[in-house]
């Protein structure tokens, strides 16, 4: 069974870099990748541009803000962008409400971005901090992310927080993005 597992991650790793397989794997498990490896989605050969897939054998996440991977292109650049939150030019809090600092926070992702020449379909990966997070507080986030990415979210991560950097700082979200060579 381990040889099994082993030759399917070493062939996975051939046809891949060996960045994007491990991005690849790391995120998801071993046992998803090799599922999805079988799928048409995936095809390593095409791979020039960041694709999104959320193969059958999972749920679909789509209406929860999020997909299940991101294969990064081959051939692409690769951008992080630190924890963006709710604050003005100054570094001050736009706001002690919780919507109001997602909201700006979630601009100052765009602007984020369009600073780097990435465009919102770029970003592969959130991580989303909330402090004293609710159902409530879902959405807010759930309608932001569709303004910003609509049916397509990026793989995503929540994490609950009981605080962040700064008092009063409510709300988080860095990202991950790779432009593809033909447009860098």
């Amino acid at each position: 069974m381990t040889k099994g597992i082993t030759g399917a991650v070493n062939s996975l790793v051939a046809n891949f870099s060996r960045r994007n397989a491990l991005l690849w794997l790391g995120g998801s498990g071993i046992t998803t990748a090799l599922m999805v490896a079988t799928q048409k989605e995936v095809n390593a050969k095409d791979n020039k541009e960041l694709k999104l897939v959320n193969p059958p054998t999972l749920y679909n996440p789509t209406q929860n803000g999020y997909s299940h991977i991101a294969v990064t292109p081959s051939r692409a650049r690769t951008v992080y962008i630190s924890g963006q939150f709710g604050s003005d030019l100054q570094g001050n809090l736009v706001s002690n409400e919780f919507e109001k600092q997602l909201i700006q926070a979630f601009k100052n992702l765009r602007y984020a971005i369009a600073a780097v020449g990435a465009q919102p379909q770029d970003v592969a990966k959130i991580t989303v901090l909330i402090v004293d997070h609710n159902q409530s507080k879902l959405i807010p986030l759930g309608r932001e992310i569709i303004n910003l990415w609509g049916n397509k979210p990026p793989a995503n991560t929540l994490i609950p927080v009981p605080r962040l950097a700064l008092d009063g700082m409510l709300f988080e979200i860095d990202a991950y993005a790779v432009i593809p060579d033909n447009r860098s």
